[in-house]
């Protein structure tokens, strides 16, 4: 008896072991190191610059204020979920959903954008300076964006244009509190993206707001 519950339980073990490898194999996680050397600072003509201070985290100081942070990827990333964590002090000063439809109201306490990747890219001259250090620094192509939006005044989940650009989608998402202070966003996507940078945004210069917030934990990942 004794020598039959032992043949029963090492195949169980195996089994077991094997699954949790197969899952593994199946999920590709990276986790963005919040380094300045790995971020070019994208500034806006006649608007503020926002301050960042890199530590164990990044911490981002807006004071009626906007620019971006921007991560250039050397290969195109296929990724279907992202993550981070946050938390603030104060933060921007749109009245509501409807307020936040509008140029004047486009202000987020933090939000994560995803240039995807295009198959080419389109030839204007005219493009502010600022959109052509973006460009001058991306290896692919990108003509679209998602923007996943913490903080928002939509519920989470719902979706609208970008009031300065219809190629720009925002997603609001959900955020959870653990009682640290600490907020726990992630966003799943139905289909995979194919993802050529990432960008960090907080901006206040539209209400005019003042407010720090702080960013962890950014992960990406790709599972079947």
């Amino acid at each position: 008896m004794k020598r039959n519950h032992c043949y029963i339980f090492v195949p169980l073990a195996v089994i077991m072991l094997l699954h949790s490898n197969t899952l593994l194999a199946a999920t590709l996680v990276e986790v963005i190191s919040l380094q300045a050397d790995n971020f070019e600072h994208i500034q806006f003509k006649r608007i503020k610059a926002n301050r960042y201070t890199f530590q164990q985290q990044l911490q981002i100081d807006v004071d009626n204020s906007a620019s971006i942070l921007m991560l250039p990827f050397e290969t195109v990333k296929q990724l279907n979920k992202v993550s981070f964590e946050w938390r603030s002090e104060g933060g921007p000063l749109t009245k509501d959903s409807q307020h936040e439809l509008k140029r004047n109201g486009d202000d987020a306490v933090f939000k994560l954008g995803l240039l995807l990747k295009a198959d080419s890219e389109s030839m204007n001259p005219f493009v502010p300076s600022w959109l052509k250090q973006v460009r001058k620094q991306l290896k692919f192509p990108s003509e679209k964006m998602i923007y996943l939006v913490a903080g928002a005044k939509h519920i989470p989940g719902e979706r609208w244009t970008s009031p300065y650009n219809r190629r720009v989608t925002m997603i609001s998402v959900e955020s959870r509190g653990d009682g640290s202070g600490w907020q726990q966003s992630s966003y799943q996507f139905e289909q995979s993206l194919d993802v050529v940078a990432l960008w960090l945004m907080a901006d206040g210069d539209n209400t005019h707001a003042t407010f720090t917030v702080s960013i962890k934990n950014i992960v990406l990942e790709k599972s079947d």
